[in-house]
């Protein structure tokens, strides 16, 4: 979504989402400002580089079910048809419903429940 992220992760041990999310917000931001000052040199005109990538804080919603999770993934498949940026989830070059409906590599390990 171009205004905010969804991801589904699962950790082998509690209490780990947060540092999860502290690294990525970190390591995301570095590479998204590199690529602004690299790449995308137009943009710079509208955006200022010193402002954070990222808001301060996320929500996490603990998952302790397959009908949970496959609601929340059908959720977040959903999401950018709902904003109108695609007319079929499977066209969201950014999420994973490529791989759930053709099989589609997607660029992220995903590991099925069960």
């Amino acid at each position: 979504m171009p205004d905010h992220v969804h991801a589904l992760v699962w950790f082998p041990e509690p209490d780990q989402l947060r540092e999860f999310m502290k690294q990525w917000k970190r390591l995301s931001s570095l590479r998204i400002k590199r690529n602004l000052r690299e790449h995308r040199t137009g943009y710079l005109r509208i955006v200022n580089i010193e402002d954070p990538v990222w808001q301060e804080g996320y929500y996490g919603f603990n998952i302790y079910s397959d009908g949970k999770m496959k609601e929340k993934l059908d959720y977040m498949h959903r999401n950018p048809v709902k904003a109108g940026l695609v007319v079929r989830a499977e066209q969201w070059r950014f999420g994973s419903a490529r791989y759930y409906a053709c099989g589609e590599d997607v660029g992220v390990v995903i590991e099925q429940p069960g």
